[in-house]
């Protein structure tokens, strides 16, 4: 019996959402208090160049269900219109894991129910069940919390706005955990203002690259030997093991994307990835270690 765990990183996907709403403090304090190597985490920016820790473009899903929901672009609010936000609970915690999985990504957050659209859970009676709510929080804030930590915590910075290196890069200056935290980006051209941002200024010391190419192509193969990279995710179905051996073979670490079923948690486990994001680090956990005991 493993008593100790020593797999790949797991990387609580916007925190832990079984817990509490996405982005928000309470989901990364659960995840700290369950033990995980890191946070995947979402940054976009304010009208007045606050750094906000969401994902979507607009605060439409997760104000849904609060008495004043707001449909407005995170770039068309001040900080203070965006902290007077209200996220709710209700609809909105992770509670649709399957046994076997959840091999579709985009079936972990259901969109529906979080609108209030899903007639199966109508948002009334789930917030007469459930009246709390959260509220958003600027980057700041959570690199504070993150100094203050007694345990080392990776915090993979999903990059999901232009424009936001300079004042970024700012922050990261006054973290002293600055070595633990990655900028990534999954989409192409932001991928490219972060390289062409670090090869044009200093970074903070200790500040690391990443890159989610979601598969390694010949096209990729060519780009990235000229790239700054700590770090490269691929999709869960795309850990070819000799796509692995590349990446490595040029100091480069890999992660896999949300993979959360069995066959993508072994197929990390057995080839060498340093880590993953994940939305069910839970039962992630427990399947490893019932596999590292019918390992044994």
């Amino acid at each position: 019996m493993c008593k100790q765990y020593t797999g790949p990183w797991r990387l609580a996907h916007r925190g832990v959402c079984q817990d509490a709403p996405e982005n928000t403090m309470e989901a990364f304090e659960q995840a700290y208090r369950d033990g995980v190597e890191g946070l995947e985490i979402d940054i976009r920016m304010t009208r007045d160049g606050e750094i906000v820790v969401h994902h979507d473009e607009t605060f439409a899903r997760l104000t849904a269900g609060s008495a004043a929901p707001c449909e407005k672009r995170i770039q068309d609010c001040t900080w203070e219109e965006a902290a007077a936000l209200r996220v709710p609970y209700a609809n909105h915690l992770l509670d649709n894991w399957q046994p076997d999985g959840m091999p579709d990504e985009t079936r972990a957050i259901d969109v529906q129910r979080q609108m209030g659209l899903d007639p199966a859970h109508p948002m009334m009676d789930a917030l007469r069940a459930d009246s709390r709510c959260a509220h958003l929080i600027r980057l700041q804030t959570l690199l504070d919390w993150m100094d203050g930590l007694d345990r080392r915590l990776i915090l993979e910075i999903e990059y999901k706005a232009p424009g936001m290196m300079p004042e970024l890069c700012r922050l990261l200056e006054d973290c002293a955990k600055r070595m633990d935290c990655i900028i990534f980006s999954g989409d192409p051209t932001l991928i490219d203002e972060i390289q062409d941002y670090a090869a044009a200024h200093t970074l903070p010391e200790g500040v690391k690259l990443g890159a989610n190419i979601r598969r390694l192509t010949d096209a990729w193969k060519e780009k990235i030997p000229s790239m700054r990279l700590f770090e490269v995710g691929l999709n869960a179905d795309a850990l070819a093991p000799d796509d692995i051996a590349w990446l490595h073979d040029h100091q480069i670490l890999v992660f896999s994307n949300l993979g959360d079923y069995p066959a993508a948690w072994q197929d990390i486990c057995s080839n060498g990835l340093t880590g993953f994001k994940t939305n069910y680090a839970a039962s992630f956990t427990a399947w490893w270690f019932d596999w590292q005991k019918n390992k044994a």
